[in-house]
């Protein structure tokens, strides 16, 4: 039998926007993931605390992007943790949580870049399988960073084999994904130049933004 697997989903969410939820979208058809959750961030030890919306804002956001799709979830478990959030201690409080789930952690192109200066970073796979999110056609040179070198050996060709019983330990999975030209940056640059953010983030995050005033000032 498959085994279930739920998606992890970490990110500042700051706001969050199509970009993020189309992405989300494709890896739990392509995966299918029984769950997705979405993991707002609380203190971020690589942002800092100024270019951030507070964490409530940013949680109450999520919620609203996340809203009628039945699979995505919205988890607080890093947002409600005191002082900087680090992933590796999510991982293993959720995987703790959830002994009978497969947990999976999606992972961008960027971070495979950064992946090596992350608290026990190497531990992680011990915790949950890893899914890099790629565009079609993107080059798979693992070799050319430290993160990408360790996670090679545990590669698995497609969701089927992130299963722990069969692999003996956690995988690895380089999963294509279509990723929209949006980021957060450029949103929060709109809104304080006065400009819309009509299909770019769902409406009633748009509106969130501007009944509390949020990015007004840059």
């Amino acid at each position: 039998m498959s085994p279930s697997l739920w998606g992890l989903f970490g990110g500042a969410f700051n706001p969050p926007h199509y970009g993020h939820l189309r992405s989300a979208l494709e890896v739990v058809e392509l995966l299918r993931l029984e769950r997705l959750l979405f993991l707002p961030s609380g203190g971020h030890p690589f942002k800092g605390a100024d270019l951030l919306a507070p964490t409530t804002h940013r949680v109450a956001m999520t919620a609203l992007a996340i809203a009628g799709e039945p699979r995505f979830a919205l988890s607080t478990v890093e947002a409600d943790r005191p002082g900087v959030s680090y992933t590796v201690d999510t991982l293993t409080r959720l995987s703790r949580e959830h002994p009978d789930r497969e947990l999976v952690l999606l992972l961008g192109t960027d971070l495979l870049e950064e992946l090596h200066l992350w608290k026990d970073w190497r531990t992680m796979i011990d915790r949950t399988h890893l899914c890099l999110l790629t565009r079609p056609g993107f080059p798979e040179n693992l070799s050319r960073t430290p993160a990408g070198r360790f996670l090679a050996s545990h590669r698995v060709d497609g969701p089927a084999g992130l299963h722990r019983a069969v692999l003996g330990h956690h995988g690895f999975l380089i999963q294509p994904v279509t990723m929209l030209e949006i980021s957060s940056t450029d949103l929060r640059h709109r809104v304080a130049a006065g400009r819309s953010l009509r299909y770019l983030t769902p409406e009633p995050v748009a509106e969130y933004i501007q009944r509390h005033g949020l990015y007004a000032t840059h």
